[in-house]
């Protein structure tokens, strides 16, 4: 069901008022449902619980007689397994309707099941976990404070209205910390379901500084002379507190800071703290110990009551704890939702062979579901969305499995792994499958990514992640690090739309991370790498993928023995980027982070020694040199560089590069002026290439399933997923 125009309130009660008799009877669950969620051979019928928005927790939980929460229906589970329920587990069915909720819904070890009876959460209908406060439009007043009505856009006077958060008990109500890279943990707003945006200025691009006056540092503000007079009449907007996004130093890292003063005369900003690696590009010159900058470092201005300047913006006065709104639309007879709940919607710890199925979750501070530990549980067919978090976090267990979810406007990223031990390189065998990601990252806009596996503090080896659609995106797409992953047949297009320097597959500064195989994926349409094992990154094999319309179909910096074989480059700015980096860059043995990395592992010794034998040689030969790579058998098609070695001939002896083939879309079966989505309609089949290996296009992205029973546009791939 979509959000009515009128908003959560008027939705929830259409949905309470239904029929009870549509809920009273349900069939047993099919062998074949128990077998596709993981249960086995078919069971007797499992036992149920029915929960209703207008049940209540004095019920038994039948479906004449349902229980109002989740939480009774997981106590009543509790008692009947201290009672002695056995046999085939149980289902709780979660009948239509909007379940507002204050704190998480949590399952613990108690709350499992078995492989040969799993806990089964099941959505009937449109089943929505809202992690807000409904607000009716009444609400909203107009404003009181003639000083705080000065200071608003002459156009804007007249129509801005206001809400006391303090008097609502609203929790998360800033301010700001002084330095921060996601959403600053204040609250966010939502009309009709669309998150609404802080004012600010620019409306929309950026501006930049003119020139750099003080780099400052981590310890140390720094001060940079703005463009135009704008930013001097926000005098008072310092008093309230006022804070800059930018790109400070470099085009991937974006933080927000507070302005500690403004000087109009002067024409600049001086900040309250110091952002990493101080003001000014690190790509600039130095005069007398200053990084002068180069013009080009993006910055904005959030929440200030001046730039209040359109329908949908908003504005947090943190002194008075007053939201200040310009509504998209009419409030009389609607509702707004405050999302002012940090923790997850979802919570599952060491509680095994558990599903949850075909649940929407939205409207929180935090992340969607978060497992920790335990073994073989399934979210699958759910859709996560508006949330100021990430969608799904599993972190550690064996055999987790997330399936055939949408995932999309979120604050953070959308799902993030992590298990497996890298010592013993025992796997931990997460499966990420046939899942629709877009639109994430819209607080935090980088490494913030659709799928973060074993990286920037998740470890992880033996997952898979497949037949997954990715799209616009403000950075990467999968971040991923650790060993033996399997990433395939997923389709990934317009990312890197608010960043620099990154690839679509990201990984970095490890020559530990390896084993990991890249196979039949597209990326497509974007202005960053499409495949980038970025600073020494090594072991990798990148085979029978697509690259259509990118900065680079692969980029190799400095690494060693990645395999980067029978890709297909179409239109790319350069096909493949191989670099001698770690001449220049010391990347010894003593290199803090290579090295490090290295010496954990005990790559002399079983399980490392046999697993990746090539390592050894790290240790007795050239470390600094990309030494192992193999780059063999690709084909470019019309791309402007082909090959793009970087660095010294006799640096690049140690990898061997051969037999790739140029040719021209006329040959490679293609039509100028055609989209990405021309390859999708059957395999690429380069018949001018002798030896080409047919790539499978007709597998790759969305498949239909039993937790999918539609595909957006140029999504789709098989009829049903490859295993």
């Amino acid at each position: 069901m979509r959000k009515s125009r009128n908003g959560f309130m008027k939705d929830r009660a259409m949905i309470s008022k239904g029929p009870r008799s549509s809920r009273r009877f349900f069939a047993p669950v099919t062998a074949a449902v128990l077998l596709a969620l993981g249960a086995g051979e078919a069971p007797a019928a499992p036992h149920e619980i029915h929960v209703a928005v207008d049940g209540a927790d004095t019920n038994p939980g039948t479906a004449e007689l349902p229980v109002a929460t989740l939480e009774k229906a997981r106590d009543l589970l509790r008692q009947r397994k201290a009672d002695g329920l056995q046999g085939a587990g149980a289902v709780v069915r979660v009948h239509a309707g909007t379940y507002l909720r204050t704190r998480s819904f949590g399952l613990d070890k108690q709350d499992g099941g078995t492989a040969e009876a799993r806990i089964v959460y099941q959505a009937e209908g449109t089943v929505r976990l809202v992690g807000g406060r409904v607000i009716a439009g009444d609400a909203f007043r107009p404003v009181s404070d003639p000083a705080v009505k000065a200071r608003l856009p002459e156009a804007a006077r007249d129509h801005v209205v206001e809400l006391d958060l303090e008097a609502l008990g609203i929790r998360n109500a800033g301010p700001f910390p002084e330095l921060f890279r996601d959403g600053g943990g204040i609250i966010e707003l939502f009309i009709d379901g669309e998150r609404l945006p802080l004012a600010r200025w620019p409306d929309v691009e950026y501006t930049t500084i003119e020139s750099v006056l003080e780099n400052g540092s981590s310890s140390s503000p720094g001060t940079f002379r703005y463009r135009g007079g704008r930013p001097g009449t926000w005098g008072k907007a310092v008093e309230d507190g006022l804070w800059l996004k930018g790109f400070w130093r470099v085009p991937w890292q974006p933080e927000t800071v507070r302005v500690a003063a403004i000087d109009p005369q002067a024409g600049t900003v001086t900040h309250a703290r110091g952002v990493g690696g101080g003001i000014g590009s690190k790509y600039s010159k130095t005069v007398n110990g200053t990084r002068t900058g180069d013009g080009k470092e993006n910055w904005y201005a959030l929440n200030l009551l001046e730039e209040l300047d359109r329908a949908g913006e908003w504005c947090l006065r943190f002194p008075t704890k007053m939201l200040y709104l310009w509504p998209p639309r009419d409030l009389k007879g609607g509702s707004a939702l405050i999302s002012d709940m940090k923790d997850p919607l979802v919570r599952i710890e060491d509680a095994g062979h558990v599903t949850f199925r075909g649940f929407t979750l939205e409207g929180g501070l935090g992340n969607g579901v978060e497992i920790t530990g335990a073994s073989e549980v399934l979210i699958a067919g759910c859709e996560i969305h508006d949330l100021g978090g990430t969608g799904i976090i599993l972190n550690g267990g064996i055999g987790h499995r997330v399936a055939g979810c949408d995932i999309h406007q979120l604050g953070q990223g959308g799902i993030y792994v992590g298990g497996g031990d890298r010592m013993s390189l025992t796997p931990a065998g997460h499966v990420v499958l046939n899942n629709h990601i877009h639109h994430i990252g819209q607080t935090q806009t980088t490494y913030a990514p659709a799928i973060m596996l074993g990286a920037f503090g998740y470890t992880a080896v033996g997952c898979r992640l497949a037949h997954n659609l990715i799209h616009d995106l403000p950075h990467a797409a999968v971040l991923y690090g650790g060993n033996d992953h399997i990433i395939e047949y997923n389709q990934v297009w317009r990312i890197a739309l608010d960043s620099g320097d990154v690839g679509a597959f990201y990984t970095t500064h490890d020559w530990t991370s390896r084993g990991n195989v890249l196979r039949h994926n597209l990326v497509a349409d974007t202005n960053a790498v499409a495949f980038y094992m970025d600073d020494g990154d090594s072991g990798d094999t990148i085979r029978g993928n697509i690259a259509w319309n990118v900065a680079s179909g692969v980029a190799i910096g400095g690494g060693h023995d990645n395999i980067v074989e029978g890709n297909v480059f179409i239109r790319c700015k350069r096909a493949v980027h191989l670099d001698d980096r770690g001449v220049a860059r010391g990347y010894t043995l003593e290199h803090k982070q290579l090295g490090g990395q290295l010496a954990k592992v005990r790559p002399s010794l079983p399980p490392w020694s046999e697993r990746y034998p090539g390592m050894l040689r790290l240790l007795k030969e050239h470390p600094e040199l990309p030494t192992g790579n193999r780059i063999t058998r690709n084909v470019m098609v019309e791309c402007e560089t082909r090959l793009d070695l970087s660095g010294k001939e006799e640096n690049r002896r140690f990898s061997n590069i051969a037999d790739n083939r140029a040719l021209s879309l006329a040959d490679a079966g293609l039509k100028d002026g055609e989209p990405f989505s021309a390859l999708l309609g059957k395999d690429l089949s380069l018949t001018r290439v002798p030896g080409f290996e047919v790539i499978p296009t007709t597998k790759m992205g969305l498949c239909l399933d039993e937790f999918r029973k539609t595909l957006p546009p140029h999504g789709g791939g098989a009829a049903s997923p490859v295993e």
